[in-house]
């Protein structure tokens, strides 16, 4: 004789995540690496980015955020939560472990200064070790 189950427990469970980066610096502009020493503002532009985000997830309810505690990231959330409909009693919770990765010496550096020392580093990596930079198919 068959099983029989339960309907309720056969349903599954959904989510959906909203992963949003955060709006324009004016080291973005500059063509700057940021990173995680160097913690600057939105500009002007990165604050117009924000609200366009906030009106368009204006209807969406969120039940949670979680937000860097870089001020870019908190500004950039600052701004959507404060567009939606749905913010009475949503809280912004801050965790450091979001942040972004550290360049370390090239923080504050031209991006293109980031790509010659990622080549480098890179080199005399096997393709087995636990770091080795994975390919994706071009598509």
């Amino acid at each position: 004789m068959p099983a029989t189950t339960d309907t309720q427990s056969e349903e599954m469970l959904t989510f959906v995540l909203t992963m949003i980066r955060h709006g324009e610096t004016q080291y973005n502009k500059d063509k700057l690496l940021q990173g995680q020493g160097i913690d600057t503002p939105l500009s002007e532009i990165g604050r117009q980015q924000a609200g366009a985000a906030g009106l368009y997830l204006r209807d969406l309810k969120f039940t949670n955020v979680f937000v860097s505690d870089m001020l870019r990231a908190r500004q950039t959330a600052d701004i959507i939560v404060k567009n939606n409909a749905h913010r009475s009693g949503l809280e912004i919770v801050m965790d450091p472990l979001l942040k972004e990765r550290s360049f370390g010496i090239v923080e504050g550096g031209p991006v293109q200064c980031m790509k010659g020392h990622g080549q480098s580093s890179w080199t005399g990596l096997s393709p087995t070790s636990p770091h080795h930079r994975e390919r994706l198919p071009s598509r």
